[in-house]
This record gives structure tokens, sequence and C-alpha cells, in this order.
């Protein structure tokens, strides 16, 4: 340990720059993690976080919620099935809204007005969310005020991209103006900002859309089990009883969304990548190094210095310096998603930093198998009869 230790202190520049290139590719890493964390979760968030634990969707939709539209008497017939608890309709589309005025903290009030936008405000695309407050259609988990109780009240979820819009604050949409009395985190559908909206109100909006007072199915029907049910169970029984419809539990609905897979497939192309890199620097480094001081490796075993001994001598300096460098990456990665969050969003659990910097270490001690066979290469009768290898 000791020689292992006064080698990093004499070669500090090489060990260094080392430590620097594994401490910009865990940061990488991590910052690609979080990346993608935020991408799926403004895909995902919306079905993840929901209080429903089963969703019903038309069967021609191909588990894609934006393109299911459920036939009247649906709700009922899935009701009826045993094992399910409670039914809730959801509708899903999107619509232009407009913000106005300004927030009016404390305010609680709803009330659904025709006409109440102020020209002037600032347009965006908003995921409208009908459904029941009190069912399976809303998220289970409030962050900040309450849910919606009144018609022309709304919940609000949406990233750091969107713009915000606070508890308090009015929004137009198609002729109509809702207070958003609520907020909840990691809700939204389609990385768009999401208001959810009572089911009645969501009708009238696509009304007002549509010129005339058209039927409105729900997109979604969100489904609660009964006490000592499995989520999974409840949906095969559904598929079974119920014509026309496909009946997924939560898990299966946020693998099914479109793109999900597209984008966990090509972020894992990229972290596989970078492992690689990881794996590649940290072993020639030390191979190189062994082979540059064999010499002094080969008087080592001539004076009687065991394997094990150099072996181990060489396994501290890897996990030194790949431990540090995954340390000071993961460190500024921290610090740099501290620091944008406002602008960026992003974050990074706990448990992936560990497991990141858990495969890194594991990785570098690999990766310094051939510095460790070169050590095991040296003969010490040939190292006290002919001066080395």
């Amino acid at each position: 340990m000791f020689v292992a230790f006064k080698e990093i202190r004499r070669s500090l520049g090489r060990f260094s720059l080392l430590t620097l290139a594994v401490a910009l590719l865990v940061l990488l890493l991590l910052f690609f993690q979080a990346v993608a964390g935020t991408l799926t979760s403004g895909l995902t968030g919306g079905l993840e976080s929901s209080s429903a634990q089963v969703f019903v969707y038309d069967q021609q939709a191909r588990s894609n919620p934006a393109t299911s539209v459920l036939r009247p008497g649906a709700q009922q017939e899935i009701a009826a099935v045993g094992g399910v608890a409670a039914t809730s309709p959801i509708g899903l589309s999107v619509f232009t809204a407009r913000l106005v005025g300004s927030a009016a903290p404390g305010d609680g009030s709803g009330g659904a007005q025709s006409g109440g936008a102020q020209s002037g405000g600032a347009e965006l695309d908003v995921q409208l969310v009908g459904g029941d407050p009190s069912g399976p259609s809303v998220p289970a988990k409030v962050a900040d005020g309450r849910l919606p109780k009144a018609p022309g009240e709304a919940l609000f979820s949406g990233s750091a991209f969107d713009t915000p819009i606070d508890i308090g604050r009015k929004v137009a949409v198609e002729g109509m103006t809702f207070t958003v009395v609520g907020s909840a985190d990691d809700a939204a559908f389609n990385v768009l900002p999401t208001l959810y909206v009572p089911f009645e109100d969501y009708v009238k909006v696509s009304q007002e859309r549509a010129g005339s007072p058209v039927d409105v199915p729900p997109s979604l029907i969100g489904v609660t089990v009964a006490d000592g049910a499995e989520p999974a169970e409840v949906a095969q029984r559904l598929n079974e009883s119920v014509d026309g419809i496909e009946a997924l539990d939560r898990a299966d609905a946020v693998a099914g969304l479109p793109g999900v897979g597209q984008i966990t497939q090509s972020f894992t192309i990229l972290y596989l990548l970078l492992y690689i890199v990881v794996a590649l620097v940290t072993g020639v480094f030390f191979l190189i190094l062994t082979v540059q001081k064999e010499d002094a490796l080969v008087l080592l075993r001539a004076v009687g210095a065991g394997s094990r001994d150099v072996i181990t001598s060489v396994l501290i300096q890897v996990l030194v310096v790949v431990g540090l460098g995954a340390l000071i990456g993961s460190a500024v990665t921290a610090g740099l998603l501290a620091l944008s969050k406002d602008v960026f969003g992003a974050g990074l659990q706990l448990s992936t930093a560990v497991l990141t910097v858990g495969a890194i270490l594991v990785l570098g001690l690999v990766a310094s198998i051939g510095a460790v066979r070169r050590v095991l290469a040296i003969d010490p009768v040939q190292a006290t009869s002919k001066g080395g290898l």
C-alpha cells in the first residue's frame, strides 16, 4: 500500500490526468441519465403518477392514449367486472391555451367563465386531461394546493421547460377560463404542460372547439381494483369480459407508450459506449504504466516482493484513481444539475448515481487485468539471473 501511494505522489501528473478523464466520463454518464429520466418522465409521468391502477384503451389504439377513443357504454361494462372498485373517464386532447392576467395567490375559487381571456396573454399548447377529481383519473399526490373540486378549477403539472402556471393563475382554453388550484410533480402527458380538469369541463371545451354539442367520448377509463385484487389479473379479466378494449396495468401501460422504448434504447447505447471507454482508458493507462515501470517491478520481485504485494499495489492505484474520478464527476454533475434546475429541470436519483459509481469501480478493476497479467509474468528467478523478462 505504501508503494502504491508513493508512486501516485511521484507521478501525480499522469494519475491526475486519468482521474480527470474518469471524472469527465462519469459526468457524461450521469448527465445523460438525468436527461433520459427527464424525457421519459415527460412521456410517462401522467400514467406513472396516476391514482388509476389499470388503464383501459380502445383496442385499435395500440396502447396509445392520444389515439384511443372508447365506445359509449364501455365504462358501465368495465365497472361491472369483478375486481373493479372504481372507474373514471379520462379525456385527453391538446389545446392552445392563453394565460390570463397575473397569478392570484390564495385564490382557490374556480368557475368556468366564457370569454374571460385577456388579449395579449402568453399562448402555449397544453395537454388537457378531463376526469373525475374524486376518481382514478388524477395524480395520486399533489405537490402544492389541492385537486380541482368545482367546475372551472384545474391542477397543473409541467417541467422547468414549460411556461410556469402558478396556483391562482387563470388559463383560457377555447373561451373558458380555468383557475389553477394545485400542482403535481411529474404528472405531465406527452412532454407538454398539463391541466387536469373535471370531465364535464373537458367536454364543454371539446364541444366549443368543434362548434357544436357533439358527443365527447373518453380516451381512457381509469380503474382502481378492489382490496386484495392484483391489477394485472383485473386487467386480464377486463380483456376477457369486455369487447373492443385493451386493459393494461400501470407498468404495462407505461412500457407501451410510443417513444419510451426508443428513448430508453438510444440512451442505453450511449451508456454502454461510455462504460466501454472507461474500461479502455483505465486498462490501457495501467498497462502502459506497468510496462514503463517493468524494470522497477523486476527489481521488487528480485528482492523478494511477492506477486500478491505487487498486484495489490496496482489494484489500490486503480481504486484510488477511478474512485476519486467517479466521486469528482458525481459531485460536479450534482452541482451543475442543481444550478440549472430552474432552466433545465433535470434531476438525478441518488440510487442511480451510486450504481453508476459502483459500476465504474468494477469496470476499472476488470480493466486492470492486463496490468495484473503483466505483473504475474515477471519471473523472480529470471529477474535475478537475466535482469528481467
